[in-house]
């Protein structure tokens, strides 16, 4: 095969390959699964300016930051969510794919070339890598990069390669570098820098022609490498639990010796049963297929056959150098493990066409080119099957995935700039673990999209006056949990049921006209009284009607009276008040509900808020559903209820208003009485 049809069939494949990274691009993989969510996490870390060599994960789990950084910086510039997210690893795999053409090529041959370009281009796990969050994504292009940065260095290449015309120092740079900065993106790269020393021991003990120039530029390679390995080598001194060293190792030992039954498990992977975590594989499929494997095989037995040739050898020590990281992990077949070695899986396969094919007659090699087309179109369907058919059904994968939250997110990006969006959110666990709100914003690619927030249990925001909305319910069986004061207004809406949208995700309301009826009938049934203490305004006495203004751009519309007005000591007393936002809201906003037997003591309170004030738009109305537990040692009487609002932060009540007169701090709006007798 000639260079120009080689490089005519390479910008084919490398065209189909993006084709197959970049369908489905926003919907496949249908969210983030957990490790994805940690090196989001991660990645926000480094955003704020917290960058460390290793990011302590806990329990002994350390992180290296190559690609938290890079990653920061890309989604700073493109944004986040499920696209910008992934944009970063498809990239790695499209670079990828490019380094194993040209590394090939030149050690081998034009054939060799695409032909290792096909096998890849065409893998199934490699293309989903390209689709994930993970920093492994790195690893196939840090690996061949080395390797062609070393082949380029030491004129590792076939007789007939003629080499581009660049400054002598620019492989060896590259190659100090590459080895240098690769230790931060994942421990397996020691094992990669261990297999370039090697390879370069190995050329000097077999007295390789090397010029005094060539070594002087290889010492000028390692002193970058030095250079740039230092802190790593310091830090994993000083914090051995976290260092990359003991994780590798760690990962051989974990399942306490068994080296021999997670090769053999790991080679079964290869070609006949893959991994079986549904996140990295459609359970059982192997890595490649079996003629692939047997071309690899043969162009393994072929760099065996030549190992004196350092062309050949360059391949081989980087294999078995690999090994133990890939066939030796806990879970083997570990697909994730096996990541460093896909470029070089590809490497064997493209060397064992080219061998096949020098061995082959003239006369049948057309037939041998159309049997490889024919093996590349059988990839090219088995895999497309199983990337957008099989494998996204799988519910371990929806499951695995947040394919709940992947949806509604996808829902949010298409919909939230035209129909107003309230998420029930859910309050934050104590141990600062995210919320399926949290995962549902990591995956919006809308970061800026006019979103509401509120609990859905005991508050509900129907925005701008009632106006067209739609409710997002982050979890299963969320609307079921709707107070059932607030299911009275949510009964008004329509869950949408579509193929791509989770059953009860959706719930479209326009509630216009119920609420200014609703709203209009509390000037008549809900009247409230200032507070004793307030002064007092000439011309206003005596109960008042809703509105009434408070501070903060505040507004109280109403309440709905208790449905009796009499309690036991021990019970709840329940409040319920719907209130405005006539502009921005102060961010730690929270309301007090206080039962009081004098306008001076409280005998019992709650406060809280049920929707998140500071994403509150004007015009925006919120019901707030509150619960008042009575102490069981409540003497008898009659009580006032009071409400207000106050500053969390500064503990500042918000001012009441009677027109533009100040009128106290709290409202009084009716009272219960408290009994031992059980009422009727």
């Amino acid at each position: 095969m000639s260079t120009r049809l080689s490089f005519a069939l390479a910008a084919l494949l490398l065209l189909l390959a993006a084709g197959l990274r970049l369908a489905q691009f926003a919907t496949l993989p249908p969210g983030l699964h957990a490790e994805e969510i940690t090196d989001i996490r991660v990645t926000e870390t480094v955003r704020t300016g917290q960058i460390e060599v290793f990011y302590d994960l806990g329990g002994g789990h350390g992180r290296e930051p190559l690609y938290h950084v890079i990653l920061a910086a890309v989604t700073g510039v493109i944004g986040s969510g499920l696209l910008g997210f992934h944009l970063l690893s498809s990239w790695a795999g499209m670079l990828t794919l490019a380094a194993v053409y040209a590394l090939v090529s030149r050690l081998y041959s034009p054939l060799a070339g695409a032909a290792a370009l096909a096998l890849l281009a065409v893998n199934f796990w490699h293309i989903l890598l390209s689709r994930e969050v993970a920093r492994e994504a790195l690893l196939p292009l840090l690996t061949v990069g080395a390797l062609l940065a070393l082949t380029l260095a030491l004129r590792v290449h076939r007789p007939a390669v003629v080499y581009d015309r660049w400054p002598p120092t620019t492989p060896f740079a590259a190659l100090g570098v590459l080895l240098g900065l690769g230790v931060y993106a994942h421990p397996v790269m020691l094992l990669v820098a261990l297999a370039s020393m090697v390879f370069i021991a190995y050329m000097l003990l077999t007295r390789q022609p090397l010029t005094r120039r060539t070594l002087a530029y290889l010492g000028f390679s390692i002193l970058i490498l030095i250079i740039f390995a230092m802190p790593y080598v310091i830090s994993s001194i000083r914090l051995p639990h976290l260092a990359g060293s003991s994780r590798l190792l760690g990962a051989y030992t974990a399942e306490q010796l068994a080296p021999l039954k997670a090769l053999v498990d790991g080679l079964t992977g290869l070609f006949f049963q893959g991994d079986q975590n549904p996140v990295r594989n459609l359970p059982g499929r192997p890595l490649v297929d079996l003629v692939s494997g047997l071309l690899i095989l043969v162009g393994l037995l072929t760099a065996i056959r030549h190992w004196r040739q350092p062309r050949y050898m360059l391949a081989l020590i980087a294999m078995f150098t690999l090994f133990p990281a890939a066939f030796l992990a806990e879970g083997s077949p570990n697909f994730l493990a096996m990541t460093p070695l896909l470029p070089l899986l590809a490497l064997f396969g493209g060397l064992g066409v080219n061998a096949l094919h020098r061995s082959l007659e003239s006369g049948t090699r057309p037939f041998a080119a159309v049997g490889l087309l024919g093996l590349l179109a059988f990839n090219l369907i088995w895999t497309g099957r199983d990337l957008f058919q099989r494998w996204p059904e799988l519910p371990a994968v929806y499951t695995a995935y947040h394919g709940r939250l992947g949806q509604l997110a996808h829902h949010i990006d298409v919909t939230a700039g035209d129909t107003p969006t309230l998420i029930c959110d859910t309050p934050a666990p104590p141990d600062s673990a995210l919320t399926d709100t949290d995962r549902l914003l990591l995956m919006l690619n809308r970061p800026d999209a006019p979103l509401r927030y509120a609990d859905c249990g005991t508050g509900l925001v129907l925005m701008q006056g009632g106006a067209p909305q739609q409710i997002i319910f982050p979890q299963p069986g969320m609307l079921d949990n709707v107070h059932p004061y607030l299911k009275t207004w949510t009964a008004h809406g329509t869950l949408l049921t579509r193929p791509d949208l989770p059953a009860d995700g959706v719930l479209t309301l326009a509630v216009e006209r119920e609420l200014a009826d609703k709203v209009g009938r509390f000037t008549t049934t809900a009247p409230v009284a200032f507070a004793p203490e307030a002064p007092a305004v000439a011309g206003s006495s005596g109960p008042a009607a809703p509105p009434v203004r408070f501070g903060g751009n505040l507004t109280l519309l109403g309440y709905e009276p208790p449905p009796t007005s009499t309690y036991l000591p021990g019970g709840i007393v329940t409040s319920i008040t719907y209130w405005r936002a006539d502009g921005p809201l102060p961010p730690d906003l929270r309301l007090f509900t206080h039962i009081l037997p004098d306008p001076a003591s409280i005998a019992a309170q709650n406060d809280t808020l049920s929707v998140r004030a500071s994403a509150l738009h004007n015009r925006d109305i919120f019901i707030q559903v509150m619960f008042v537990p009575l102490p069981p040692s409540i003497p008898d009487g009659v009580y006032s209820l009071s409400v207000g609002a106050y500053q969390d932060s500064t503990q500042t009540r918000l001012p009441v208003y009677d027109g533009d007169h100040e009128r106290g701090t709290r409202l009084f709006m009716g009272t219960i009485t408290v009994t031992h007798m059980a009422s009727g």
